[in-house]
């Protein structure tokens, strides 16, 4: 009993987040300091918070400035980059990628808890506004039933009094008690018109139905941007570990929007933080604020208070519909007794137990009004709607906030990695030329001329034949290009034609000869010593 009793009268306290985010100052176009009560009319406080939202928004301005400088800085650096500085481009964009992940997971977890404090907001208020049309309901039909059938019943019975009877005496005690139960059941009347006439401009139909659909769009649309988010990551990995250019150029279009949308969603969920923020200081004042004129104040505050010392104003005024109930049934039982005895013959019976009836009816409404006005079935809804939307709701904008704010910087790192990486991706082998002497460093000999020219300059070796080139220092010989290989055949092919030449040695040619008839070779006198004698023209 103890705990049912704490479990009601337990008060709202402010959340520490929420007293954080209500500390954050508020200042307008002009820079000046304003009131951060929650005051969703005003367009000063609005504007507050539009200033507040507007840092994110700076701060996507300066990372696109810093990507578009860093873009024209690089755009036509084609230098290529060894392998080792792609690779760890690549794992720098790795680990960024996966700490981005990371951040839209909790996005994803700070959305579910702001759905579900929503959820427990839209409850309460639809248990709240349920509560409210059942008390508007009954006291409307006890005030129909004792305004529209028990008095036109006590007026027919007062045409039945008017007959003559002898005992006047009995008659006029009568019409004494059939004036007060119709005093009684109009006082009662009056009860329970001002019972129910606070609550009729209370109607949160429209407001619930508005949360409910708004929220049907807001929570998977924002699950849909962030899962986008997760699959524009899963492509950077993909490019990454295929060393795709394609993808990492479609991660650097797409991540641009991705950065975009970030930050403004950063800016967006600040200004909506810092609002809920400022409502959860004193959701009550903001209830008293918007509550309909009809509506007094102190009936407002006892409901979301609920304190034992204060007495319910509906409880009073059900006090005095009960106290004139149980006067009107006394009465009516003094009329019933003497007019029975006065009128026997008039067929009073039914009358007067329609009468009854009527007025039992209205005894068992007023003692259901009595349960239904108690403050601790509202307040126990106020409670729960507070701190779904102060605790769990504003916790999940909070995660969701942080959750943007990183990712959005992670983003824009990737980006500028990404760009930074896929520039200088062309062909797989282009970043890991190395330069390395070439086999031959002459072009290939296209005539007979160039050929004898370029065979002074082939090394020999010590039985005067041509030796290839010698590769020298640690450097690691590659595969020759098509470009070398159409060079190595060049030269054998030069080699075939200078030995069937019968060039041997890098002597003189004929046409470098002392005498332009002396021909030299395997078959002449030259190589025989006694037949080397001068030839005469």
């Amino acid at each position: 009993m103890g705990d049912y009793h704490h479990e009601y009268t337990d008060q709202y306290r402010v959340p520490v987040i929420a007293k954080l985010l209500h500390a954050l100052p508020h200042y307008n176009i002009t820079f000046h300091k304003i009131n951060s009560t929650f005051r969703p009319n005003d367009e000063i406080y609005l504007e507050s918070l539009g200033i507040l939202g507007s840092v994110p928004a700076a701060l996507l301005i300066v990372s696109l400035l810093g990507l578009l400088l860093y873009l024209m800085t690089r755009c036509c650096d084609r230098k290529p980059r060894p392998a080792h500085s792609i690779t760890s481009l690549k794992v720098a964009l790795s680990i960024v990628t996966v700490m981005c992940c990371a951040a839209i997971g909790l996005g994803l977890y700070g959305n579910d808890d702001l759905h579900n404090g929503l959820l427990e907001v839209l409850t309460a208020g639809r248990k709240v506004d349920n509560l409210v049309t059942t008390i508007r309901n009954q006291t409307h039909i006890l005030e129909n039933t004792l305004k529209n059938r028990i008095r036109p019943q006590l007026v027919e019975l007062a045409d039945i009094f008017d007959q003559p009877v002898a005992n006047q005496t009995a008659l006029s005690i009568l019409f004494v008690s059939l004036n007060i139960v119709q005093g009684n059941v109009t006082l009662a009347t009056n009860a329970a018109g001002d019972i129910r006439r606070p609550l009729l401009g209370i109607s949160m139909t429209h407001f619930l139905s508005r949360g409910d659909q708004w929220e049907l769009i807001r929570w998977p649309g924002t699950v849909a941007t962030l899962a986008l988010l997760l699959v524009l990551c899963a492509v950077l990995l993909v490019g990454v570990a295929r060393h795709s250019r394609c993808a990492l150029i479609l991660f650097s279009v797409c991540g641009l929007l991705a950065v975009t949308g970030s930050w403004l969603m950063s800016g967006l969920y600040l200004s909506s933080s810092v609002a809920v923020g400022d409502l959860c200081i004193n959701p009550a004042d903001f209830l008293v604020s918007t509550s309909p004129r009809d509506l007094p104040t102190n009936v407002l505050l006892h409901y979301t208070q609920c304190e034992p010392g204060h007495t319910n104003p509906f409880t009073q005024r059900l006090r005095e519909s009960q106290n004139s109930l149980n006067n009107a049934r006394s009465a009516m039982a003094t009329v019933m007794k003497i007019s029975l005895v006065l009128f026997k013959s008039s067929g009073l019976q039914p009358k007067l137990g329609a009468v009854n009836a009527d007025l039992n009816s209205s005894e068992r409404l007023l003692t259901q009004l009595t349960a239904l006005v108690d403050c601790k079935a509202v307040h126990h809804n106020f409670l729960a709607a507070a701190r779904g939307l102060c605790e769990g709701g504003l916790l999940g904008l909070v995660l969701m906030l942080i959750a943007s704010f990183i990712a959005a910087i992670l983003l824009t790192i990737m980006v500028w990695v990404d760009s930074h990486t896929w520039i200088y991706i062309r062909k797989r082998n282009d970043y890991a030329q190395v330069d390395e002497p070439s086999y031959i460093s002459h072009p290939a000999p296209q005539n007979h001329q160039q050929m004898m020219n370029a065979a002074r300059t082939l090394p020999r070796n010590h039985n005067g034949h041509f030796s290839p080139p010698v590769i020298s220092g640690s450097h690691t010989l590659q595969h020759p290009s098509k470009r070398q290989q159409h060079e190595m055949m060049a030269h054998a092919h030069m080699q075939q034609n200078m030995r069937a030449m019968g060039t041997h040695t890098l002597g003189r040619l004929p046409s470098h000869n002392h005498s332009p008839t002396h021909m030299t070779g395997p078959n002449n006198a030259c190589s025989d010593p006694a037949r080397s004698q001068p030839a005469t023209l």
